[in-house]
């Protein structure tokens, strides 16, 4: 298991494809393309075949940044218009998927774009997520379509 002190939380280890998360600068796992790989031991509270996201799909925006899309899968593709989006201005857009629940955790990767645009997951309800899109530049709108994968991590409160 890797050990770093510098990072908690989640790292994208651009050398090896792939994002990983750590517990007080312990790699307890990671995720890349294929799947999700966990390095815990004793009860870590997941139903089997929870954490199976095989199920994909892919959807594209239509009209403009704000528009929703559908994808009910535990992972996909999603990828966005291209209207104009202007400099230092957040589109936001909601994922209607009807696997996921309020506790779930929603991560995302960037796969294509603008190198000024990023984007986050704003908001996660049932049956819906929110996706914010931000184009950092300080004077030019971007005008690519935002290219994203998703994931869907099944949490609970209890």
């Amino acid at each position: 298991m890797a050990v770093s002190t510098t990072h908690t939380g989640w790292h994208y280890d651009v050398d090896n494809s792939r994002l990983d998360f750590y517990y007080r600068g312990t790699r307890v796992g990671h995720i890349n393309a294929s799947g999700l790989d966990l390095a815990v031991t004793g009860d870590f509270g997941v139903a089997a075949g929870t954490l199976d996201v095989q199920d994909g799909g892919s959807v594209t925006q239509a009209t403009n940044r704000t528009t929703g899309v559908t994808l009910s899968t535990h992972s996909g593709q999603v990828t966005g218009d291209n209207a104009s989006l202007a400099a230092v201005t957040i589109a936001t857009h909601t994922v209607t998927n009807t696997k996921v629940s309020a506790t779930d955790v929603i991560v995302i990767s960037k796969v294509s774009g603008d190198a000024d645009t990023n984007a986050w997951v704003s908001a996660v309800a049932s049956g819906s997520f929110n996706v914010s899109v931000r184009n950092n530049h300080a004077s030019s709108a971007d005008t690519t379509a935002f290219v994203y994968n998703f994931v869907v991590i099944k949490g609970a409160t209890s």
